[in-house]
């Protein structure tokens, strides 16, 4: 099995567990953490992420999501069927669906750009081999970050 049809097999597991239909699974959050990540840089910067914690799920929300009144009130979310991950999440009483940032670019963006530079490599010849190598090892370390 070559390398390409490896990481074009990774990135398409990944995909379908983002896009696949998944099960819905109605909560109540029973509490929101918030938690200061800090940058370990010279300007020493920092921002608050925020967790949903359910009976079932403990997943991050957006900041103006976590900033309604939450703990006791019903939410609706999907899980995906592979790796477990929280696709979206709602209020019972919304319509809107919210997507955490980081999951849409780890089980969406991300597959697409891989998938796209291997595609673009037979296309041009693999001119763009660098590109594609780093693309790919992004692709692995978004894996196992799904793994863990």
């Amino acid at each position: 099995m070559s390398l390409f049809a490896l990481f074009s097999f990774i990135a398409l597991v990944v995909m379908a567990d983002f896009l696949w239909p998944e099960k819905h699974i109605n909560d109540n959050i029973n509490e929101v953490q918030k938690q200061r990540q800090n940058y370990y840089n010279a300007a020493r910067n920092f921002h608050y992420s925020y967790k949903v914690i359910t009976d079932e799920h403990e997943y991050y929300v957006t900041e103006d999501f976590a900033e309604l009144e939450l703990p006791g009130k019903p939410i609706e979310y999907s899980v995906s069927f592979l790796l477990e991950e929280v696709n979206w999440y709602r209020l019972a009483a919304s319509q809107q669906k919210s997507y955490y940032s980081l999951r849409l670019v780890s089980g969406l963006v991300l597959p697409l750009l891989s998938l796209l530079s291997i595609l673009l490599v037979f296309r041009y010849k693999r001119k763009i081999g660098t590109l594609v190598f780093v693309l790919n090892l992004l692709m692995l370390a978004n894996r196992i970050f799904l793994i863990l």
